[in-house]
């Protein structure tokens, strides 16, 4: 009987302790996090580095416009730049009289001012353009002029610079022929010489033209003048013209926008 009562309480025993090896809870594992901007061991980032990392972008500097901008105009910017590597930013009247060598546009004139050299996005108040031109002849049969609206209409706007000797203006409103007034200043124009022109419209209709020698900025004329509300509000064409007995090289050109003009 004894021996028997302590069989039971050795089998109640062990029972006893297996219950507790099965059951006794596993310690949970604590996984040190480190906090924000810890460096990672060099073993856990080799693992965590699944991407290739990109490489770093560079930015284009911004173009600057010519200094003689400044002058006239405030806050201005350049919207794009052509250095005629192509006419793919141009549409040309007659493709038969335009081509282009080492960054020179070369527009040869024809008759009745057939020969037209086009820039193919169009311009509002508060833009402009910057070019450099020369001359075969001087002879003010070649013009730089923003169109706006149908020939011969009475919706027909022209903005135009004749390039003679003393460069003159060629305005036309509608079908009315407004006068050619010349431009105020001391610059010549000479066959064979690089010069620069500044056009520009302001949402006011008031238009501006400066022709300046590069080698010598002091040398420039101006024509400034406020037109009627007619003329504000226009979606215009920037276009280089040539008639018969001139030739007309184009370079650097700039599209610009302004604040004001001052």
């Amino acid at each position: 009987m004894n021996n028997r009562f302590v069989l039971v309480i050795c089998m109640i025993f062990s029972l006893s302790l297996a219950c507790n090896l099965v059951y006794a809870p596993v310690p949970t594992a604590t996984i040190a996090v480190p906090p924000s901007g810890t460096p990672v061991p060099a073993s856990t980032a080799t693992a965590m580095a699944t991407e290739t990392p990109l490489p770093t972008a560079t930015l284009t500097p911004t173009l600057e416009p010519p200094s003689i901008t400044a002058q006239f105009l405030s806050d201005v910017r350049v919207v794009s730049h052509d250095s005629f590597y192509n006419t793919g930013n141009w549409n040309l009247w007659d493709p038969k009289t335009g081509s282009i060598a080492d960054h020179v546009l070369e527009l040869q004139g024809t008759s009745s001012w057939s020969s037209g050299l086009v820039f193919n996005q169009k311009f509002q108040g508060g833009s402009g353009i910057v070019l450099k031109f020369k001359l075969q002849n001087a002879n003010a049969k070649s013009q730089f002029v923003f169109d706006a609206g149908q020939w011969q209409t009475d919706a027909f706007r022209q903005f135009g610079i004749y390039n003679g000797k003393t460069p003159q203006a060629d305005l036309i409103q509608g079908q009315q022929f407004l006068g050619g007034k010349y431009l105020h200043g001391n610059l010549s124009l000479n066959t064979d010489t690089w010069y620069n022109i500044l056009m520009a419209i302001d949402p006011n209709a008031r238009l501006l033209a400066v022709m300046w020698d590069p080698s010598n900025e002091s040398r420039l004329s101006v024509f400034d003048q406020d037109f009627s509300q007619k003329w504000a509000g226009q979606s215009w064409d920037f276009i280089v013209k040539a008639n018969a007995g001139e030739t007309v090289y184009v370079s650097d050109f700039y599209q610009i926008s302004f604040g004001t003009m001052k």
